[in-house]
């Protein structure tokens, strides 16, 4: 019996011209500079507790929790005012309780982060490089 395999085309990634690869090399610089800390604190003040964190240059969000506990950020988080940023790393940390988008995660969400919906809308203002 003969099988047929069917492979996903890999994804390219983005070239950048000289200008945006620079542009994304400060932002990189800068996050990894603030953002760490910036979590932690949120963390604290919340009593949340993260696993590890990671800087991405991501093309499709601006953060992800996964289930062991660990929260990536995109670093273009740089580029928006600070309120939303941590609306973007609360909404992660409410992941490390709930993994899905629930009543229950938005109550949490609100109880952290009042007008997170509104801020949601803001952050799509904003596009990713």
């Amino acid at each position: 019996m003969l099988w047929i395999v069917r492979r996903r085309p890999r994804r390219r990634k983005k070239t950048l011209d000289a200008a945006t690869a620079a542009l994304v090399e400060e932002l990189r610089r800068q996050a990894k500079a603030y953002l760490p800390g910036r979590l932690a604190e949120l963390a604290t003040l919340h009593g949340f507790q993260y696993n590890t964190l990671r800087i991405k240059h991501n093309s499709s969000n601006w953060g992800s929790c996964s289930s062991k506990g660990n929260i990536n950020l995109n670093l273009n988080l740089m580029r928006v005012p600070q309120e939303l940023q941590d609306y973007v790393m609360l909404h992660e940390l409410c992941h490390l309780k709930y993994l899905n988008h629930s009543p229950q995660f938005h109550a949490l969400l609100e109880s952290v982060c009042p007008g997170h919906r509104e801020k949601q809308r803001r952050l799509k203002e904003f596009k990713l490089i």
